[in-house]
């Protein structure tokens, strides 16, 4: 199978393009394949671009045999490591109207693309997307609710304001857009086994801000099921992951990093030991006063009221403080 595999090809041969982006999970790549080979929509309708970052496992292998069963699916290799150098990649491959983004970890229902060839035949927005529900390969903790493995925008189809985005792992972008914007800001996103976020909230923040005139749209049968994996439902991670959301927001926002003086960085500093103490405090009063109705373990009151709160301030911080 030739890494040129990609090259040529008509653009918009396709109404869509979905493009699945894997670093080393080659256990997960074939249940999610599995799931788009069956969907409801003709195979003519759509083609599958496996982008294989940098993957040391048998990932290309997996991919090629599907690629021999299966005339729509391709197989491409990104040697730079990053989410957001594959997704570029992807878009920059498709032949399809709209490329859309799935992550390797999911699963879709058979009417999955029949609903997105809906929105795109009626609405025709820059960017749409829907929901994602948890399922599990490993028994849930004690504490864990099925509702923070998930993300529900609106119960109805709706156009999102300019404060609003979709979420990464179930969204579509017109490539035309894609190709203006110039794609995901490299910057941003995982990186192998390294934390980060953001890349497309920023993409959306420049469509809003470039294409005044386009809609980001959200429909919620637009579903997919989204694996929770046993890692992720540990307060380490949750804590780790909302630190590097936080980190990620001077990018996203755009906002000027100032050379860190000696008085700037003693007034981040301080900043940084506020926040890290009223997050501990915040963890005292968890344990001994909160409601324990509304958050029976402590697992959930620092999850639902204190992650977030602090820990994303905190990465902020550090983020200007490393600059």
């Amino acid at each position: 199978m030739s890494e040129l595999l990609l090259s040529g090809g008509q653009k918009d041969s396709f109404p869509i393009s979905v493009v699945v982006c894997t670093h080393n999970r080659a256990d997960l790549l074939g249940d999610v394949l599995q799931t788009l080979v069956g969907l409801s929509l003709d195979k003519s309708s759509y083609e599958i671009i496996v982008v294989d970052n940098n993957s040391a496992d048998r990932t290309r292998q997996l991919t090629k045999e599907y690629c021999d069963r299966f005339a729509n699916i391709r197989y491409c290799y990104e040697s730079q490591c990053g989410l957001s150098y594959a997704r570029n990649r992807g878009w920059q491959e498709a032949r399809g109207s709209y490329v859309a983004y799935l992550d390797d970890d999911c699963k879709v229902p058979t009417q999955w693309l029949t609903v997105a060839k809906e929105v795109i035949d009626q609405i025709r927005p820059a960017a749409f997307g829907g929901p994602y529900y948890a399922f599990y390969d490993s028994p849930k903790p004690y504490w864990w609710k099925d509702a923070y493995g998930a993300f529900e925008q609106s119960p109805d189809a709706q156009s999102l304001q300019h404060d609003e985005y979709l979420r990464g792992g179930n969204m579509f972008f017109r490539r035309e857009t894609l190709e203006a914007l110039g794609g995901f800001d490299s910057a941003l996103g995982m990186s192998g086994n390294k934390l980060g976020y953001g890349e497309e909230t920023e993409l959306q923040r420049r469509i809003y801000a470039e294409m005044a005139d386009e809609l980001i749209y959200y429909d919620p049968r637009l579903y997919v099921f989204h694996l929770v994996r046993l890692n992720k439902m540990s307060l380490c991670w949750i804590l780790s992951s909302h630190f590097a959301s936080g980190r990620s927001l001077p990018h996203i926002l755009q906002q000027r990093v100032c050379p860190v003086n000696v008085q700037l960085k003693l007034k981040l500093l301080t900043q940084a030991a506020l926040v890290s103490l009223k997050f501990l405090a915040d963890c005292c009063i968890g344990l001994l006063q909160r409601d324990r109705k509304r958050y029976p373990y402590l697992q959930n009151y620092l999850y639902e009221n204190s992650a977030a709160k602090y820990m994303v301030p905190l990465g902020h911080i550090v983020e200007r403080l490393c600059h």
